[in-house]
C-alpha cells in the first residue's frame, strides 16, 4: 500500500494538489479491500451504481467493473484527476463523473437527483456504493432514505460511530431518528471495522463498511410522507430523556391519549422514552397522528 500511495501522491502533487480537511478527503487505497467493497452487492438486475465522493478512483476502479457508474465529486481537481484516470479504467458499461455537491439545503441537490433521473431512464433501480466524507455521511444518508426513488441497496464505508448508528438497536446509546428510519427501509448489517490505515491521509479513527438492503413497504410510501415521518421522529428524539407523552406535546400533539385510543394503540406506551420503542412503533405511531383530526 506504501508504494500505491507514493504512486498517487506523486500523481497528485504534479498537479498541485493537496488533500482538504474539509471535504473529509482520506482516500482508500487498499484494492483488496475496494473490490471487496464492491463485492457487497448484487448486480444481476443490472442497477445504476451511484457512488458519492469518488475522490481519486480506487473505489471507482472496481466499481465499473459491475456496471453502469454514475459518480459524484465535488472537488474539481479530483473529478480532472478522474476523467483522465478513467481512461485506464476496463469498463463495461458507461461511466459519467459529475462534479457537483451531493447535497444541498439538506436534501438531495439538484444536479444530483436530475443526473439520477437521467441515469434511471436505463435501469430499473440504483444502488449507492461509497466511500463518504466523515462530514458528510449522516446529512447524505438521511436525505438518500427520503429520495423519491430510494436505492435498492447501499453500501457505505464511513466513521465507525455512524456506521453504529444505522445499526443501532432501541435502548443502546446510538440509536436515534437515523436508526429507525434506515432499519425501517433497510435491513442493516454492519459487515466491519476498517482500520485508518487503508486510507491517506490516515484519518484519527476507525471506519466501518455497512450494507443497508431495502425491504418491502416503508420505503414505498411517498417520499414526502417519509419525510414528515424523518421530521417527526428528529422531534420525539430531540426530547429522548422525556417519555413519549411529553415529547408528542412539544409536536403540538396534546391528545395523544385519544389518538392512541382511536388508533388501537397501547397507551403504555405514553409512558416511555423515544430511545426505547422499536422502529415499527415509531411508525404505527405517526400513522395514528397523521389519522387524526387533531394532527396541525
Amino acid at each position: 500500500m506504501r508504494d500505491r500511495w507514493q504512486d498517487l501522491r506523486a500523481r497528485l502533487d504534479a498537479r498541485g494538489f493537496k488533500p482538504r480537511k474539509s471535504l473529509g478527503q482520506n482516500f482508500l487505497i487498499d484494492p483488496a479491500l475496494a473490490a471487496a467493497i464492491a463485492g457487497e452487492v448484487d448486480y444481476s438486475d443490472d442497477p445504476l451504481i451511484v457512488e458519492v465522493g469518488s475522490g481519486p478512483g480506487a473505489l471507482t476502479r472496481e466499481l465499473v467493473q459491475k456496471g453502469a457508474v454514475l459518480a459524484f465529486e465535488i472537488d474539481e481537481r479530483l473529478a480532472s484527476f478522474l476523467r483522465e484516470e478513467s481512461a485506464s479504467f476496463a469498463v463495461s458499461r458507461s461511466f459519467d463523473l459529475v462534479e457537483a455537491d451531493v447535497l444541498e439545503h439538506g436534501a438531495l441537490s439538484p444536479p444530483f437527483v436530475d443526473a439520477l433521473a437521467r441515469g434511471m431512464t436505463k435501469h430499473a433501480a440504483w444502488v449507492c456504493v461509497s466511500n463518504l466524507p466523515y462530514s458528510s455521511a449522516g446529512p447524505f444518508v438521511a436525505a438518500m432514505l427520503q429520495a423519491d426513488i430510494p436505492p435498492r441497496a447501499a453500501v457505505v464505508l464511513t466513521q465507525w460511530e455512524f456506521g453504529e448508528r444505522l445499526a443501532a438497536k432501541p435502548g443502546s446509546a446510538t440509536y436515534g431518528s437515523l436508526s429507525v428510519q434506515a432499519q425501517l427501509s433497510y435491513v442493516s448489517r454492519l459487515v466491519r471495522r476498517v482500520p485508518p490505515e487503508v486510507f491517506r491521509p490516515r484519518p484519527r479513527v476507525a471506519s466501518s463498511l455497512v450494507v443497508l438492503e431495502l425491504r418491502d413497504g416503508f420505503a414505498r410510501r411517498p417520499a414526502e410522507w417519509r419525510r414528515r415521518f424523518g421530521r417527526f421522529v428528529q422531534g420525539l428524539f430531540g426530547a429522548r430523556r422525556k417519555v413519549l407523552r411529553q415529547g408528542l406535546r412539544i409536536l403540538g400533539h396534546e391528545e395523544a391519549e385519544g389518538v392512541f385510543a382511536a388508533a388501537g394503540l397501547d397507551a403504555d406506551l405514553l409512558r416511555r422514552r423515544p430511545e426505547e420503542l422499536e422502529p415499527a412503533t415509531f411508525e404505527a405511531i405517526f400513522d395514528a397522528v397523521e389519522a387524526s383530526p387533531r394532527s396541525p
